[in-house]
Protein backbone atom coordinates (compact mmCIF):
# COMPACT_ATOMS: atom_id res chain seq x y z
CA UNK A 1 0.00 0.00 0.00
CA UNK A 2 2.85 2.38 0.82
CA UNK A 3 4.17 1.47 -2.50
CA UNK A 4 0.93 2.26 -4.54
CA UNK A 5 0.48 5.44 -2.21
CA UNK A 6 4.83 6.43 -3.03
CA UNK A 7 3.92 6.00 -6.71
CA UNK A 8 0.50 8.22 -6.71
CA UNK A 9 2.24 10.87 -4.83
CA UNK A 10 5.02 10.59 -7.45
CA UNK A 11 2.58 11.01 -10.39
CA UNK A 12 0.65 13.76 -8.74
CA UNK A 13 4.11 15.73 -8.38
CA UNK A 14 5.24 15.20 -11.97
CA UNK A 15 1.66 16.52 -13.14
CA UNK A 16 2.12 19.66 -11.17
CA UNK A 17 5.65 19.93 -11.89
CA UNK A 18 3.67 20.09 -16.03
CA UNK A 19 1.07 22.24 -15.37
CA UNK A 20 2.98 24.91 -13.39
CA UNK A 21 5.85 24.33 -16.23
CA UNK A 22 3.00 25.18 -19.30
CA UNK A 23 1.54 28.46 -16.81
CA UNK A 24 5.11 29.43 -16.57
CA UNK A 25 5.35 29.38 -20.69
CA UNK A 26 1.86 31.10 -21.25
CA UNK A 27 2.60 33.49 -18.97
CA UNK A 28 5.86 34.48 -20.34
CA UNK A 29 5.03 34.27 -23.97
CA UNK A 30 2.21 36.96 -22.42
CA UNK A 31 5.05 39.15 -20.93
CA UNK A 32 7.20 39.56 -23.47
CA UNK A 33 4.69 39.54 -26.85
CA UNK A 34 4.26 43.15 -28.18
CA UNK A 35 0.44 44.23 -28.19
CA UNK A 36 -1.38 43.25 -30.65
CA UNK A 37 -3.87 46.24 -32.40
CA UNK A 38 -6.03 43.66 -33.50
CA UNK A 39 -6.90 40.16 -32.14
CA UNK A 40 -8.98 39.61 -35.28
CA UNK A 41 -6.32 38.74 -38.26
CA UNK A 42 -5.90 35.28 -37.61
CA UNK A 43 -9.61 34.56 -37.91
CA UNK A 44 -10.75 33.41 -41.38
CA UNK A 45 -11.63 36.30 -43.19
CA UNK A 46 -14.67 36.03 -45.27
CA UNK A 47 -15.62 38.23 -48.44
CA UNK A 48 -18.76 40.05 -48.24
CA UNK A 49 -21.59 39.87 -51.02
CA UNK A 50 -20.83 42.23 -53.73
CA UNK A 51 -23.87 42.15 -55.19
CA UNK A 52 -24.60 45.43 -53.35
CA UNK A 53 -21.05 47.42 -53.17
CA UNK A 54 -21.74 49.13 -50.31
CA UNK A 55 -21.81 45.76 -48.22
CA UNK A 56 -18.27 45.47 -47.65
CA UNK A 57 -18.79 48.24 -44.99
CA UNK A 58 -20.56 45.00 -43.16
CA UNK A 59 -16.98 43.70 -42.70
CA UNK A 60 -15.13 46.29 -39.83
CA UNK A 61 -11.74 47.85 -40.10
CA UNK A 62 -10.23 45.20 -37.57
CA UNK A 63 -11.54 42.38 -39.20
CA UNK A 64 -10.30 42.48 -42.64
CA UNK A 65 -7.14 40.67 -43.21
CA UNK A 66 -3.50 41.85 -42.31
CA UNK A 67 -2.61 41.68 -45.70
CA UNK A 68 -5.71 42.81 -47.96
CA UNK A 69 -4.71 42.21 -51.56
CA UNK A 70 -5.20 44.68 -54.24
CA UNK A 71 -7.51 41.71 -55.92
CA UNK A 72 -9.43 41.20 -53.26
CA UNK A 73 -10.35 44.92 -52.47
CA UNK A 74 -11.51 45.36 -56.22
CA UNK A 75 -13.70 42.91 -55.59
CA UNK A 76 -14.96 44.00 -52.22
CA UNK A 77 -15.75 47.20 -54.41
CA UNK A 78 -13.62 49.59 -52.35
CA UNK A 79 -12.49 52.58 -54.35
CA UNK A 80 -8.45 52.00 -55.05
CA UNK A 81 -5.87 53.87 -55.84
CA UNK A 82 -2.65 52.82 -56.63
CA UNK A 83 0.55 55.10 -57.70
CA UNK A 84 -1.00 55.31 -61.75
CA UNK A 85 -4.28 53.60 -61.64
CA UNK A 86 -7.61 54.12 -59.75
CA UNK A 87 -9.98 51.15 -60.10
CA UNK A 88 -14.19 51.16 -58.63
CA UNK A 89 -14.30 54.67 -59.92
CA UNK A 90 -17.94 54.39 -60.39
CA UNK A 91 -18.05 53.28 -56.55
CA UNK A 92 -17.07 56.77 -55.50
CA UNK A 93 -18.85 58.56 -57.39
CA UNK A 94 -21.68 57.03 -56.38
CA UNK A 95 -21.10 58.33 -52.85
CA UNK A 96 -20.49 61.74 -54.01
CA UNK A 97 -23.92 61.49 -55.69
CA UNK A 98 -25.98 60.22 -52.98
CA UNK A 99 -24.66 62.47 -50.52
CA UNK A 100 -23.40 65.66 -51.61
CA UNK A 101 -25.64 68.70 -50.25
CA UNK A 102 -26.68 69.26 -53.39
CA UNK A 103 -28.25 65.69 -54.16
CA UNK A 104 -31.59 65.70 -54.45
CA UNK A 105 -32.41 62.64 -52.27
CA UNK A 106 -29.29 62.88 -49.67
CA UNK A 107 -29.04 59.33 -48.53
CA UNK A 108 -27.12 57.63 -46.05
CA UNK A 109 -24.32 55.70 -47.56
CA UNK A 110 -20.72 54.57 -46.59
CA UNK A 111 -17.31 53.51 -49.09
CA UNK A 112 -14.26 52.00 -48.22
CA UNK A 113 -10.94 53.54 -49.87
CA UNK A 114 -7.37 51.30 -49.99
CA UNK A 115 -5.00 53.51 -50.86
CA UNK A 116 -1.55 51.30 -51.23
CA UNK A 117 2.08 52.51 -50.70
CA UNK A 118 4.58 52.36 -53.00
CA UNK A 119 5.87 48.86 -50.90
CA UNK A 120 2.33 48.16 -51.83
CA UNK A 121 0.95 48.28 -48.35
CA UNK A 122 -3.17 49.23 -47.86
CA UNK A 123 -4.30 52.47 -45.87
CA UNK A 124 -7.97 52.34 -45.64
CA UNK A 125 -10.28 55.07 -44.77
CA UNK A 126 -14.03 54.93 -44.32
CA UNK A 127 -16.28 57.22 -45.19
CA UNK A 128 -20.07 57.15 -43.95
CA UNK A 129 -22.73 59.64 -44.02
CA UNK A 130 -25.89 59.14 -41.72
CA UNK A 131 -28.91 60.51 -40.89
CA UNK A 132 -29.26 61.24 -37.07
CA UNK A 133 -32.83 60.60 -34.91
CA UNK A 134 -31.73 64.33 -33.64
CA UNK A 135 -33.75 67.33 -35.47
CA UNK A 136 -33.85 71.26 -35.49
CA UNK A 137 -36.06 73.56 -37.18
CA UNK A 138 -35.70 74.60 -40.89
CA UNK A 139 -38.01 76.77 -42.55
CA UNK A 140 -40.48 75.90 -39.92
CA UNK A 141 -39.98 72.11 -40.72
CA UNK A 142 -38.24 69.62 -39.01
CA UNK A 143 -35.13 68.11 -40.29
CA UNK A 144 -33.07 65.39 -39.10
CA UNK A 145 -29.43 66.16 -38.81
CA UNK A 146 -26.89 64.08 -40.48
CA UNK A 147 -23.29 63.78 -40.31
CA UNK A 148 -19.94 62.15 -41.94
CA UNK A 149 -18.04 59.42 -40.02
CA UNK A 150 -14.44 59.65 -41.04
CA UNK A 151 -12.59 56.73 -40.15
CA UNK A 152 -8.55 55.87 -40.97
CA UNK A 153 -6.62 53.03 -40.66
CA UNK A 154 -2.87 52.65 -41.13
CA UNK A 155 -2.33 49.79 -39.11
CA UNK A 156 -1.29 47.63 -42.31
CA UNK A 157 1.42 50.54 -43.48
CA UNK A 158 4.90 49.15 -42.05
CA UNK A 159 6.78 52.64 -42.11
CA UNK A 160 3.61 54.64 -40.42
CA UNK A 161 5.06 57.04 -37.44
CA UNK A 162 2.14 55.68 -35.21
CA UNK A 163 -0.13 52.82 -36.61
CA UNK A 164 -3.62 53.38 -35.17
CA UNK A 165 -7.21 53.55 -36.35
CA UNK A 166 -8.91 57.05 -35.58
CA UNK A 167 -12.10 57.69 -35.76
CA UNK A 168 -14.26 61.73 -35.91
CA UNK A 169 -17.96 61.20 -35.92
CA UNK A 170 -17.99 65.37 -35.68
CA UNK A 171 -18.90 66.33 -39.02
CA UNK A 172 -22.19 67.82 -39.39
CA UNK A 173 -23.63 67.37 -42.61
CA UNK A 174 -25.40 70.80 -42.68
CA UNK A 175 -22.01 72.20 -43.12
CA UNK A 176 -20.17 69.80 -44.91
CA UNK A 177 -20.68 68.81 -48.41
CA UNK A 178 -18.39 65.82 -50.13
CA UNK A 179 -17.18 66.75 -53.59
CA UNK A 180 -13.70 66.39 -56.00
CA UNK A 181 -11.08 69.00 -56.32
CA UNK A 182 -8.79 69.31 -59.32
CA UNK A 183 -5.70 70.60 -58.95
CA UNK A 184 -2.94 70.46 -61.65
CA UNK A 185 -0.63 67.81 -59.45
CA UNK A 186 -3.60 66.27 -57.77
CA UNK A 187 -7.03 65.59 -57.66
CA UNK A 188 -8.63 65.19 -53.89
CA UNK A 189 -11.26 64.12 -52.32
CA UNK A 190 -12.52 66.82 -49.76
CA UNK A 191 -15.13 67.57 -47.14
CA UNK A 192 -15.78 71.11 -47.47
CA UNK A 193 -16.92 73.57 -45.57
CA UNK A 194 -19.92 75.06 -47.02
CA UNK A 195 -21.83 77.32 -44.25
CA UNK A 196 -20.41 80.30 -42.16
CA UNK A 197 -20.04 79.42 -38.51
CA UNK A 198 -20.41 81.80 -35.73
CA UNK A 199 -18.38 79.97 -32.85
CA UNK A 200 -19.69 80.66 -29.32
CA UNK A 201 -16.76 80.79 -27.54
CA UNK A 202 -12.90 80.30 -27.68
CA UNK A 203 -13.24 77.02 -26.57
CA UNK A 204 -15.26 75.98 -29.55
CA UNK A 205 -14.26 73.37 -32.15
CA UNK A 206 -12.70 75.03 -35.12
CA UNK A 207 -14.49 73.38 -38.31
CA UNK A 208 -12.49 73.41 -41.54
CA UNK A 209 -12.33 71.71 -44.41
CA UNK A 210 -11.22 68.14 -44.77
CA UNK A 211 -9.11 65.98 -47.32
CA UNK A 212 -10.18 62.30 -47.47
CA UNK A 213 -7.43 61.24 -50.29
CA UNK A 214 -5.92 62.00 -53.40
CA UNK A 215 -4.83 60.31 -56.67
CA UNK A 216 -2.83 61.69 -59.67
CA UNK A 217 -5.33 63.61 -62.42
CA UNK A 218 -3.86 61.29 -65.11
CA UNK A 219 -4.19 58.21 -63.34
CA UNK A 220 -5.96 55.76 -65.43
CA UNK A 221 -9.20 54.28 -64.69
CA UNK A 222 -8.64 50.84 -64.98
CA UNK A 223 -10.61 47.77 -66.22
CA UNK A 224 -13.76 50.19 -67.31
CA UNK A 225 -15.26 50.57 -71.31
CA UNK A 226 -18.06 52.75 -72.28
CA UNK A 227 -20.53 53.36 -75.38
CA UNK A 228 -22.66 56.30 -76.02
CA UNK A 229 -26.54 55.33 -76.95
CA UNK A 230 -30.14 56.52 -77.03
CA UNK A 231 -32.75 54.78 -74.41
CA UNK A 232 -35.17 52.77 -76.11
CA UNK A 233 -37.10 51.33 -73.48
CA UNK A 234 -37.02 52.06 -69.52
CA UNK A 235 -38.08 49.90 -66.56
CA UNK A 236 -37.44 49.98 -63.20
CA UNK A 237 -34.55 47.78 -62.73
CA UNK A 238 -33.38 48.17 -66.24
CA UNK A 239 -33.09 49.56 -69.15
CA UNK A 240 -32.60 48.89 -72.80
CA UNK A 241 -29.98 51.29 -74.58
CA UNK A 242 -29.51 51.53 -78.70
CA UNK A 243 -25.83 52.10 -79.19
CA UNK A 244 -25.21 55.12 -81.65
CA UNK A 245 -23.92 54.42 -84.84
CA UNK A 246 -20.10 53.84 -85.20
CA UNK A 247 -19.73 52.65 -81.55
CA UNK A 248 -17.66 48.96 -81.03
CA UNK A 249 -20.12 47.33 -79.34
CA UNK A 250 -22.64 47.87 -82.09
CA UNK A 251 -20.98 44.91 -84.20
CA UNK A 252 -22.08 42.94 -81.46
CA UNK A 253 -25.80 43.87 -80.60
CA UNK A 254 -28.05 46.53 -81.85
CA UNK A 255 -29.70 46.76 -77.60
CA UNK A 256 -28.01 46.59 -74.62
CA UNK A 257 -29.95 45.80 -71.66
CA UNK A 258 -28.32 47.53 -68.71
CA UNK A 259 -29.45 46.46 -65.25
CA UNK A 260 -30.34 49.28 -62.30
CA UNK A 261 -30.65 47.16 -59.16
CA UNK A 262 -33.17 45.95 -56.71
CA UNK A 263 -33.55 49.47 -55.34
CA UNK A 264 -33.17 51.79 -58.32
CA UNK A 265 -34.87 55.19 -58.05
CA UNK A 266 -33.06 56.55 -61.05
CA UNK A 267 -35.60 57.53 -64.00
CA UNK A 268 -34.36 57.32 -67.51
CA UNK A 269 -36.83 58.64 -69.92
CA UNK A 270 -36.84 56.96 -73.26
CA UNK A 271 -34.92 58.81 -75.81
CA UNK A 272 -32.80 59.98 -73.44
CA UNK A 273 -28.77 60.13 -74.28
CA UNK A 274 -26.50 58.52 -71.84
CA UNK A 275 -23.03 57.29 -71.76
CA UNK A 276 -22.59 53.63 -70.05
CA UNK A 277 -19.52 52.55 -68.53
CA UNK A 278 -19.41 48.93 -67.67
CA UNK A 279 -16.43 45.99 -67.01
CA UNK A 280 -15.93 42.43 -68.02
CA UNK A 281 -17.53 41.02 -71.77
CA UNK A 282 -20.89 41.72 -73.64
CA UNK A 283 -23.52 38.91 -72.48
CA UNK A 284 -24.80 37.35 -75.79
CA UNK A 285 -28.34 37.39 -75.29
CA UNK A 286 -30.80 39.43 -76.87
CA UNK A 287 -30.96 42.16 -75.61
CA UNK A 288 -27.11 42.23 -74.97
CA UNK A 289 -25.83 42.90 -71.09
CA UNK A 290 -23.58 44.75 -69.88
CA UNK A 291 -21.85 44.92 -66.48
CA UNK A 292 -22.53 48.54 -66.01
CA UNK A 293 -20.81 50.36 -63.21
CA UNK A 294 -21.53 54.03 -64.39
CA UNK A 295 -24.65 55.37 -65.84
CA UNK A 296 -24.49 59.31 -67.28
CA UNK A 297 -26.87 61.33 -68.53
CA UNK A 298 -25.79 62.91 -71.94
CA UNK A 299 -28.75 64.17 -74.02
CA UNK A 300 -26.53 66.44 -76.14
CA UNK A 301 -22.71 66.09 -76.80
CA UNK A 302 -22.64 70.11 -78.18
CA UNK A 303 -24.76 72.80 -76.72
CA UNK A 304 -24.34 76.69 -75.82
CA UNK A 305 -26.75 78.89 -73.78
CA UNK A 306 -28.24 82.03 -76.01
CA UNK A 307 -29.62 84.82 -73.53
CA UNK A 308 -31.47 87.79 -75.11
CA UNK A 309 -32.13 90.73 -72.97
CA UNK A 310 -34.98 91.78 -72.02
CA UNK A 311 -37.42 93.37 -74.79
CA UNK A 312 -38.83 97.05 -73.79
CA UNK A 313 -42.62 96.07 -73.43
CA UNK A 314 -41.54 93.41 -71.09
CA UNK A 315 -42.36 94.53 -67.41
CA UNK A 316 -41.11 91.99 -65.07
CA UNK A 317 -37.33 91.12 -64.61
CA UNK A 318 -38.12 87.72 -63.15
CA UNK A 319 -40.13 84.92 -65.59
CA UNK A 320 -40.42 81.55 -65.12
CA UNK A 321 -38.89 78.80 -67.58
CA UNK A 322 -40.46 75.64 -65.65
CA UNK A 323 -41.99 75.24 -63.04
CA UNK A 324 -41.19 71.89 -60.74
CA UNK A 325 -44.66 71.16 -60.68
CA UNK A 326 -44.55 70.46 -64.93
CA UNK A 327 -41.85 67.64 -64.72
CA UNK A 328 -40.25 65.42 -62.02
CA UNK A 329 -36.92 65.67 -62.77
CA UNK A 330 -36.59 68.99 -60.43
CA UNK A 331 -36.88 69.75 -57.08
CA UNK A 332 -36.75 73.60 -58.07
CA UNK A 333 -37.90 76.22 -60.52
CA UNK A 334 -36.08 77.74 -63.14
CA UNK A 335 -36.22 81.41 -63.94
CA UNK A 336 -34.69 83.97 -66.24
CA UNK A 337 -33.59 87.17 -65.70
CA UNK A 338 -34.54 90.36 -67.30
CA UNK A 339 -33.95 88.36 -70.59
CA UNK A 340 -35.28 85.42 -72.57
CA UNK A 341 -33.38 81.77 -72.53
CA UNK A 342 -32.87 79.68 -75.45
CA UNK A 343 -29.99 76.60 -76.13
CA UNK A 344 -28.36 75.88 -79.30
CA UNK A 345 -27.76 71.83 -79.74
CA UNK A 346 -26.33 70.02 -82.26
CA UNK A 347 -26.91 73.43 -84.22
CA UNK A 348 -30.80 73.25 -83.62
CA UNK A 349 -32.14 76.53 -81.78
CA UNK A 350 -34.54 76.25 -79.24
CA UNK A 351 -36.57 77.88 -75.95
CA UNK A 352 -34.69 76.49 -73.32
CA UNK A 353 -38.20 75.16 -71.85
CA UNK A 354 -38.95 73.60 -74.78
CA UNK A 355 -35.73 71.70 -74.70
CA UNK A 356 -36.32 70.56 -70.59
CA UNK A 357 -40.02 69.26 -71.36
CA UNK A 358 -38.56 67.62 -74.63
CA UNK A 359 -35.65 65.74 -72.64
CA UNK A 360 -33.25 67.56 -75.15
CA UNK A 361 -31.07 68.45 -72.24
CA UNK A 362 -31.13 68.51 -68.81
CA UNK A 363 -30.53 71.45 -66.09
CA UNK A 364 -28.34 68.82 -64.56
CA UNK A 365 -25.78 69.03 -67.89
CA UNK A 366 -26.48 72.78 -67.79
CA UNK A 367 -25.05 73.03 -64.43
CA UNK A 368 -22.21 70.12 -64.63
CA UNK A 369 -20.88 72.11 -67.80
CA UNK A 370 -20.73 75.51 -66.07
CA UNK A 371 -18.75 73.66 -63.73
CA UNK A 372 -15.75 72.61 -65.28
CA UNK A 373 -16.15 75.54 -67.02
CA UNK A 374 -15.63 77.54 -63.69
CA UNK A 375 -12.83 74.76 -63.15
CA UNK A 376 -10.80 75.29 -66.45
CA UNK A 377 -10.65 79.06 -65.67
CA UNK A 378 -12.89 79.56 -68.86
CA UNK A 379 -15.42 81.19 -66.47
CA UNK A 380 -15.35 83.37 -63.04
CA UNK A 381 -17.74 82.63 -60.34
CA UNK A 382 -17.88 82.42 -56.40
CA UNK A 383 -19.24 80.24 -53.83
CA UNK A 384 -21.13 81.64 -50.85
CA UNK A 385 -21.88 80.20 -47.38
CA UNK A 386 -25.96 80.35 -47.22
CA UNK A 387 -24.86 76.94 -47.89
CA UNK A 388 -23.65 76.61 -51.16
CA UNK A 389 -25.26 78.90 -53.68
CA UNK A 390 -22.73 79.03 -56.73
CA UNK A 391 -22.17 82.11 -59.66
CA UNK A 392 -21.35 81.56 -62.85
CA UNK A 393 -20.21 84.61 -65.16
CA UNK A 394 -20.36 84.09 -68.06
CA UNK A 395 -19.39 86.89 -70.92
CA UNK A 396 -22.82 87.53 -72.16
CA UNK A 397 -25.05 86.47 -69.19
CA UNK A 398 -25.18 84.48 -65.53
CA UNK A 399 -25.91 81.81 -63.75
CA UNK A 400 -27.24 81.50 -59.90
CA UNK A 401 -27.24 77.86 -58.40
CA UNK A 402 -29.13 78.56 -55.64
CA UNK A 403 -28.63 76.11 -52.57
CA UNK A 404 -29.07 78.22 -49.66
CA UNK A 405 -30.12 76.96 -45.30
CA UNK A 406 -33.15 77.08 -45.88
CA UNK A 407 -33.87 75.26 -48.57
CA UNK A 408 -33.95 77.51 -51.95
CA UNK A 409 -32.85 75.02 -54.76
CA UNK A 410 -34.11 77.76 -57.54
CA UNK A 411 -32.00 78.44 -60.74
CA UNK A 412 -31.40 81.73 -62.41
CA UNK A 413 -30.33 82.67 -65.54
CA UNK A 414 -29.95 86.44 -66.46
CA UNK A 415 -27.62 89.43 -67.73
CA UNK A 416 -23.97 89.39 -66.73
CA UNK A 417 -24.79 92.16 -64.30
CA UNK A 418 -26.81 90.11 -62.64
CA UNK A 419 -26.13 89.16 -58.53
CA UNK A 420 -27.27 87.02 -55.96
CA UNK A 421 -28.68 89.95 -54.39
CA UNK A 422 -30.83 91.35 -57.28
CA UNK A 423 -33.08 88.25 -56.56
Amino acid sequence: MKKVGVIIFVIAMILIIILGSLYIIDTSNMKNNKPVVFSTWGKKYTPPDTENLSNITNVELENLPKDYSLEQAIKDGCFIITNNKIYNKNRLDEFIKNTEINAQNRKEDTIRIVQYTKEGEPIITELSFKVKDETYILSGENVNKTTYILKRDNTRDSYAEKQEITIDEDIPGEIYTIGLQEGCESITLSLALIAQINYVDANSKIYDSIDICSYLPNAEIADSIYFYGKVIESKQNYIIVEPNEGEEIRRSADKISVGLGEDNDALYEVGTNVKITYTGYVMETYPAKVNAINIELKSAENFEIRFYDKQPQTATKIQKILDKSETDKYDYNIYTYDGSVNILINGEEMSLRNALLENKITMNEIIAKANKDLKDNKITGDTYKDGGSIIYNYENYTIIKYHTLNGNRDVYIGTKLMTINDI
